[in-house]
């Protein structure tokens, strides 16, 4: 059962949209945030997304990766992506794997700080 509580600010300063997602996540509902994401930056004309998914976990299979993954690569196909990630990031791993192969342009942390200024550092 999803019980996702998600989080969107736009950070002027540094033109970052940051997010912020909690609770229990389902492949749909990741589908559908990073397709939101992509509209919030598309309204303030970032290309940069940081995101904090260590509070968040995963009820749905690691093989639903390989499904989900063509539908977030097209709503992050114009994005840069920083994720701040837990330490349990198996899946995490996996998505960022998948993500790449996709030509999306991410990276996962363990700290906000050094996300944040790795994407502030990207073109």
């Amino acid at each position: 059962m999803s019980t996702l509580s998600t989080s969107i600010t736009y950070d002027e300063s540094t033109s970052l949209v940051m997010m912020t997602l909690r609770g229990v996540v389902s492949a749909e509902d990741v589908i559908k945030t990073y397709q939101r994401a992509n509209t919030y930056a598309m309204n303030y004309k970032s290309s940069k997304l940081l995101i904090d998914v260590t509070e968040l976990e995963h009820d749905f299979a690691a093989i639903d990766i390989v499904s989900l993954m063509p539908k977030v690569a097209h709503a992050l196909h114009n994005i840069k992506l920083a994720r701040v990630v837990s330490f349990d990031g198996y899946m995490h791993d996996l998505f960022l794997q998948k993500a790449k192969r996709f030509g999306i342009t991410v990276e996962n942390f363990d700290c906000f700080k050094t996300a944040k200024n790795w994407l502030s550092n990207t073109n």
